[in-house]
């Protein structure tokens, strides 16, 4: 199977009604409360989420765990970056570069691009699974600000 050799990167932004400071550390340190698992995730509802040693890993009920990859640069509070392989192979990794600016009287403007589909046999379909996708995950963060 040929995969297109450089796809768009996936792109979106929200506004949040809190500082960067509180937006970048709400993504890493409080992950799992505000993740939308029962319909992004390996495990479903049950699972959990965290950041664990540098990585975002999933627990399931039983205990199983999946990475869902490896941070790559953390410069707080204005980027998070790491590689995105939910529960696969990490050779088939892509990249998510997460920055968060000032906006606005205490506000912050998060910015996700999500790039690297060549690294996925089935990029273009997954890159438009995540063009849906990726909205509704920032929506969930901002309304946890």
């Amino acid at each position: 199977m040929s995969v297109e050799p450089s796809l768009a990167p996936v792109e979106c932004e929200v506004l949040f009604p809190c500082p960067p400071a509180r937006a970048y550390r709400l993504f890493v340190d409080d992950l799992g409360t505000w993740w939308p698992l029962g319909t992004h995730s390996v495990f479903g509802a049950e699972g959990t989420v965290a950041v664990t040693d540098g990585r975002l890993v999933e627990t399931g009920p039983d205990g199983a765990t999946a990475v869902w990859g490896t941070i790559t640069e953390a410069v707080e509070p204005e980027v998070l970056e790491f590689t995105w392989h939910p529960g696969a192979d990490p050779d088939t990794a892509t990249l998510v570069r997460v920055t968060f600016a000032a906006a606005g009287p205490g506000g912050t403007r998060v910015r996700l691009v999500h790039t690297g589909w060549q690294a996925r046999p089935d990029g273009a379909a997954a890159r438009a699974g995540y063009d849906r996708g990726w909205p509704g995950v920032l929506d969930a963060l901002a309304a946890a600000a």
